[in-house]
């Protein structure tokens, strides 16, 4: 069996776990995701694995195809159980997102639209990263940390490396590791007290 295809597998299995202890987190009361941010995500992994798997990145597709899966449930998710502190902050990172897409729907150029889903994407991570800075214990580091893992192995696993293939889960894993850090500072270092 071709390397790359069992990486890609490996990577979808993580994501699916990925899911699991983020949806259970959810539930258990432990983590509260950002609506803003959980509607951004569900329309860019959407268009981001659609880019990835039209040109060809095989097995390195199939983490972002559960992922984009997962977000979309996360998103309604998001209605019941996500967090109430919206900011004009996060407002704003939601216009500029969803500004973002607009060129994407005007155009038929697949790497414009992967380049605007992977910035988009990181646009969406802020508003989440701002909820985290001030409520660490608002993010599931388990989730977070196969996410990377997930991403990392997605990556290794293309089948065909372009820009349009690797930009989107190398942009994803380089905020998810933000999220990762600030997690780790802020409740294992400073010990913060979250309401």
């Amino acid at each position: 069996m071709d390397i790359k295809v069992i990486l890609g597998a490996v990577a979808a299995l993580l994501a699916a776990g990925s899911a699991y202890l983020y949806i259970r987190d959810i539930f258990r009361g432990n983590t509260k995701p950002h609506i803003f941010t959980w509607l951004i995500w569900s329309i860019v992994t959407v268009i981001g694995f659609l880019g990835q798997w039209f040109t060809g990145a095989g097995a390195g597709s199939w983490a972002t195809g559960v992922s984009a899966v997962y977000t979309v449930f996360v998103f309604f998710l998001a209605f019941k159980y996500g967090t109430p502190d919206i900011t004009t902050f996060d407002k704003i990172c939601l216009g500029l997102a969803l500004i973002s897409i607009i060129p994407w729907l005007l155009t038929d150029n697949i790497v414009l639209s992967v380049l605007l889903a992977a910035f988009t994407d990181v646009v969406g991570f802020v508003p989440t990263i701002r909820k985290t800075w001030r409520a660490p214990k608002s993010e599931s580091f388990g989730s977070q940390l196969f996410d990377a893992v997930k991403h990392t192995l997605s990556i290794l696993s293309l089948q065909s490396y372009s820009l349009t293939t690797w930009v989107y889960p190398a942009a994803v894993l380089g905020a998810k590791l933000v999220v990762i850090a600030e997690i780790v500072l802020l409740r294992w270092v400073k010990k913060p007290v979250d309401k």
